[in-house]
């Protein structure tokens, strides 16, 4: 055997061993964490809906940073959606179709200001700005707060019910992809 290819081999035994390690080590602290920011179980399958199911999984695994912008990018995408689907259009500005949305009555003063409060700091988060605190235990916190918002927002808009015979039941179908009596879904039932 070369000694190239027995170098990659120990390398990967090694990262292995290492990963393993990592995985049992902090296997338990993903467990709560995950228990604690269980995603909306069904939501329509639209371009958020993959990016979203990773937000859940970036806070159990302990990546603070990276949950924090995508939940805010992901919820900014669903915004957009609502607003396309809803005016045919969306604004740049996240604020101001967010605002658009409650004045015209399609969100509610809570659900608008759920958003709002998700998108608090976005900036920061989303450009690395320096006054962002870096310390885990405030991150873990934040990250939390956000994605537990994130799921406030997808239950609310993507609310649904179960038919007497297992079929879903959308509160708004219209931001559901339904043809006839079969909806296109993004399935996220198991951590």
């Amino acid at each position: 055997m070369e000694e190239e290819t027995k170098r990659e081999l120990f390398q990967r035994a090694q990262t292995a061993n290492s990963i393993t390690q990592e995985f049992e080590q902090t296997l338990s602290e993903r467990v709560g964490r995950y228990l604690q920011v269980k995603p909306h179980e069904i939501i329509p399958n639209a371009p958020f809906a993959v990016p979203s199911a990773e937000c859940s999984l970036l806070f159990r695994d302990g990546h603070f940073y990276a949950c924090i912008a995508l939940v805010q990018a992901v919820a900014e995408a669903i915004v957009r959606y609502v607003c396309d689907i809803d005016f045919g259009k969306h604004d740049k500005v996240f604020e101001k179709n967010v605002e658009k949305l409650h004045t015209r009555k399609f969100i509610d003063d809570k659900l608008q200001e759920t958003l709002l409060k998700m998108w608090k700091k976005r900036d920061d988060y989303h450009h690395l700005n320096s006054n962002v605190k870096s310390d885990r235990d405030t991150l873990e916190k934040l990250a939390k707060e956000k994605a537990c918002l994130l799921v406030e927002i997808e239950s609310e808009i993507f609310k649904f019910s179960f038919g007497n015979d297992g079929s879903i039941i959308p509160k708004y179908p219209k931001y559901w992809k339904i043809r006839g009596n079969q909806a296109e879904v993004f399935l996220r039932l198991e951590p």
